[in-house]
């Protein structure tokens, strides 16, 4: 079995994050609280002018009640495609699969 999400097609990281914060009655000030940034850090996530930290992602996920794995997987695809596409291989398989090192 495949520990990996499929690939689909999903809104941007930035909806993402406002979409759950605000499903979960968060002010961005709470975002920020909990993972040691600025409001105005949150604010810059949301707009999509500022990319998240990969290291900030799981705590984020954690805050946010997200599955961590598919917010890292989709802020790696998002973020750095050449280096996701490297790893899982391109978009038109059906899932993300390792392949093995030839």
């Amino acid at each position: 079995m495949n520990d990996y999400p499929a690939f689909t097609a999903h809104p941007p990281m930035y909806m993402q994050l406002r979409r759950r914060r605000e499903e979960l009655h968060l002010r961005q000030a709470d975002v920020a609280e909990a993972l040691g940034v600025s409001a105005e850090a949150v604010c810059l996530w949301e707009s999509a002018r500022r990319r998240v930290e990969l290291c900030k992602v799981p705590r984020l996920a954690q805050t946010l009640q997200m599955d961590p794995r598919e917010l890292c997987f989709t802020a790696l695809e998002e973020y750095h495609p050449a280096f996701f596409q490297g790893i899982f291989g391109p978009h038109n398989e059906t899932s993300a699969a390792i392949k093995p090192a030839a």
